[in-house]
């Protein structure tokens, strides 16, 4: 069974067991008008999305292979954090920054006397929280790798590629 038919099938079963659920609470049966309609406009909607979709053989579909060149330019001292320093910086900053708000999510729920704390646990948090966005980070090559086959897929598949490009 296809996607498309797993998906009409299921809309089908949820329909009939919310009618079903709708006529064992007592409905007098505006319920299960509105269940039928909404699987009715549901099954319509999908089968017109299916048809507008363009017809593509997957066993033909074949992605060209592209030449890939990065030059990274010597920046000096201009990054100072590597992508894997800086997902342990996130990590970190996370831990920490949830730990502090629950201490004032704490203190206010039980009116405890230090709530003055609280607060500054809820700022502190907020800008450990924050700090992360603001820090240089150097892209590694099999991050800039990934992220242009990404792009060239994307493009490729919208029609964006340009096939002169290819023969050449």
């Amino acid at each position: 069974m296809d996607l498309y038919n797993s998906i009409i099938v299921a809309i089908w079963l949820c329909v009939l067991y919310a009618i079903w659920a709708a006529t064992a609470a007592g409905d007098p049966g505006y319920g299960q008008v509105a269940f039928l309609a909404g699987g009715i406009f549901a099954h319509l909607y999908l089968r017109k999305r299916k048809l507008e979709r363009p017809r593509i053989d997957e066993g033909e579909l074949e992605i060209p292979d592209a030449k890939f060149s990065v030059e990274i330019p010597d920046e000096g001292d201009k990054y100072y954090f590597s992508e894997i320093s800086y997902r342990r910086i996130i990590w970190i900053s996370t831990i920490v920054s949830l730990i502090s708000i629950s201490f004032f999510i704490e203190t206010v729920t039980y009116q405890q006397d230090y709530l003055k704390w609280g607060v500054i646990s809820l700022v502190f948090g907020l800008i450990v929280f924050i700090v992360p966005i603001f820090l240089p980070v150097r892209d590694d090559i099999e991050t800039l790798m990934k992220r242009a086959e990404k792009e060239r897929t994307k493009a490729w598949r919208k029609g964006k590629f340009d096939r002169a490009d290819e023969e050449e």
